[in-house]
């Protein structure tokens, strides 16, 4: 069990868990896709919008008030108390193309905080990786948990995104890495998939161990960001909220980049 039943939010959570397993079953398995082209130029399935539709709907059943910040269909919504942020597939060019990179991943926020989330790769062995603020996160209900004590010279890493995306600070952080993987035989390196939701797993799950997230909609990096602070990844925020976000299992790695001060 991940909560007791005391728990404030175990009706939301056991929702979650229940109506993400039911959309892949329901809207992904063996459907047909149709694939368009946004304004933003990014891709989008029918497949996307019938998924988004369908946990909005099997939420709105047991709590009919909430609200709805979606990639699809409400991605306008201000993020007040009783939010649910919906990424209905995560890694949509991976999911066309029948890879197994994409996820469904919900957030649900409250009280000015992320309380939940939950990661749901079906084709990844059918992980659902939950996070309960407070309470930890897990992998198919076995709770989740790091060190922060890698080594700069074993660590892996990831950028998420295109690098249109980056920020100054991020491109001299890559720049770093780069230079340090010239000189050295022994170096991080690099793991490289853009996808959200399962760059942010993989951390999680001692795949990488240093992770930057420049994504700027919240359904992309909200899910994850709260399951890799429960499981203890070190988080560093700089200028600007929505396009800088670090995360590390390596303070090796942290200093080297200049993210932490040295001890005297």
């Amino acid at each position: 069990m991940i909560v007791d039943k005391n728990y404030k939010y175990k009706k939301e959570l056991d929702l979650l868990q229940k109506t993400l397993k039911e959309a892949y079953k329901k809207c992904i398995l063996n459907q047909h896709k149709d694939v368009k082209i946004k304004a933003d130029k990014s891709l989008v399935t029918n497949i996307d919008v019938n998924t988004e539709k369908y946990i909005i709907s099997c939420i709105k059943e047991q709590f009919p008030r909430d609200n709805f910040l979606t990639e699809e269909t409400s991605s306008k919504t201000d993020l007040t108390n009783r939010t649910w942020i919906i990424d209905p597939i995560d890694g949509t060019s991976f999911f066309i193309r029948n890879a197994l990179f994409y996820s469904i991943q919900v957030a649900f926020y409250d009280e000015g905080k992320t309380q939940l989330s939950v990661i749901y790769q079906p084709k990844l062995n059918n992980s659902m990786y939950v996070a309960v603020l407070g309470h930890g996160a897990y992998l198919n209900g076995k709770c989740l948990k790091r060190k922060c004590d890698v080594k700069l010279t074993s660590s892996f890493y990831c950028i998420n995104s295109c690098p249109s995306r980056w920020t100054e600070k991020i491109r001299n952080i890559n720049e770093k890495l780069y230079e340090y993987e010239k000189q050295c035989y022994v170096s991080p390196k690099q793991f490289k998939i853009d996808s959200s939701g399962v760059v942010y797993t993989l951390l999680a799950n001692g795949t990488i161990d240093f992770l930057i997230e420049p994504a700027r909609t919240k359904w992309d990096y909200m899910p994850g960001d709260l399951l890799v602070k429960e499981v203890g990844a070190k988080y560093y925020n700089f200028d600007n909220e929505d396009f800088e976000r670090f995360y590390s299992f390596s303070p090796e790695l942290d200093e080297y980049l200049g993210l932490t001060k040295k001890d005297k």
